[in-house]
């Protein structure tokens, strides 16, 4: 079924989409997607701006209009915002010796936002501790690793870390220091104490364990950027691990996917995978057995919603994906407009 938008120019300096989706059956309510979008230091809701310090990257949705914005990293912001009318409820900068990853999540009660973060001083990983609505720091975590990226709770006392390994620290940007001793890991910490109940590592460290989504049958998969220390090309490295039952293994290898996944999402007992320099969306089972893949240049957020997703690229399209098919519905197209790797639905 298409889905029947009209075609919406967004102005180039806007970087944060609010576009309203139609309901697909009487009684459901529209979704809204949010993404931020590259190298603008702007946000966009509807036809409202939002300025931000510098670029925006993760987003989590609160209930009602709300959302927590953070700063891509190495980051030193994170807001509040209304995304309907554009306001911004409330800003917080890092903490002292600390800055963010730009991601976050917030605990199964609601009542706390982890954020994964970097302490300068040691280049240690962290996850601070927040209050939600006041953004008042509340504590922090170790993470157990070097470079955490994204977080996700597999259940309600559970918290998955994808420790990406590799060192950055702000003197030197978003150069990377360590690549020749790469620590990437998958660390399972348990809520709320913050002991760590387990760590998980591949034999390749050179693969960058980034992003993170569970399966309906409780799979937890994670999308791999490649590094290449020596100069070697990553065309055909692995771009999907997948950690059930306690063993992390890599999914089955596709060649020619690029290295390098930008997101992750996961429908039903299917894994989505936006394989950002091979233009293709590349779809495995929960147990790891490469199905299809689809074209679509620079594909970039995925967002699951129902037994379909909504995916967003870097030259301004959304589209929707049937996984089952391997169907791409155009949705909306804005010119000019490059979309972030992180899309989700409010």
């Amino acid at each position: 079924m298409a889905i029947n938008l009209p075609r919406r120019r967004l102005l180039q300096s806007l970087a944060l989409l609010a576009l309203p989706l139609p309901a697909w059956a009487a009684g459901e309510t529209a979704a809204v997607l949010l993404a931020a979008q590259l190298g603008k230091n702007f946000g966009a809701v509807g036809s409202k701006t939002i300025a931000t310090p510098t670029r925006g990257h993760g987003i989590i949705a609160l209930g009602g209009h709300e959302a927590i914005l953070l700063a891509r990293r190495p980051g030193y912001w994170m807001m509040r915002i209304n995304w309907q009318t554009g306001e911004i409820i409330r800003q917080v900068a890092a903490a002292e010796n600390r800055h963010f990853f730009g991601h976050a999540v917030l605990s199964p009660d609601g009542h706390t936002l982890l954020t994964s973060e970097n302490n300068i001083q040691t280049g240690q990983g962290l996850i601070g501790l927040y209050h939600p609505q006041t953004l008042q720091r509340l504590g922090e975590l170790p993470s157990h690793g070097i470079g955490p990226h994204e977080l996700l709770f597999i259940d309600s006392h559970t918290l998955a870390i994808a420790n990406g390994g590799i060192l950055t620290l702000p003197a030197s940007g978003r150069e990377k220091l360590n690549l020749a001793a790469m620590q990437p890991s998958v660390v399972l910490l348990a809520w709320p104490s913050g002991q760590k109940k387990s760590e998980h590592i591949l034999p390749d460290t050179t693969l960058s364990l980034r992003h993170l989504a569970v399966s309906h049958d409780g799979a937890l998969g994670i999308a791999i950027q490649a590094e290449s220390p020596r100069g070697d090309s990553v065309d055909d490295a692995p771009l999907l691990a997948i950690l059930r039952n306690g063993k992390l293994s890599l999914a089955e290898t596709v060649p020619g996917l690029g290295g390098y996944a930008a997101s992750i999402a996961a429908v039903g007992s299917q894994f989505i995978l936006s394989c950002l320099e091979g233009n293709a969306l590349a779809i495995w089972d929960s147990h790891g057995k490469a199905q299809k893949q689809c074209g679509l240049l620079r594909p970039a957020g995925i967002a699951a919603w129902g037994d379909k997703a909504y995916v967003s690229t870097e030259l301004g399209v959304i589209t929707l994906l049937d996984p089952q098919n391997g169907t791409l519905t155009p949705v909306s197209s804005h010119t000019g407009v490059k979309w972030d790797n992180h899309l989700i639905l409010a």
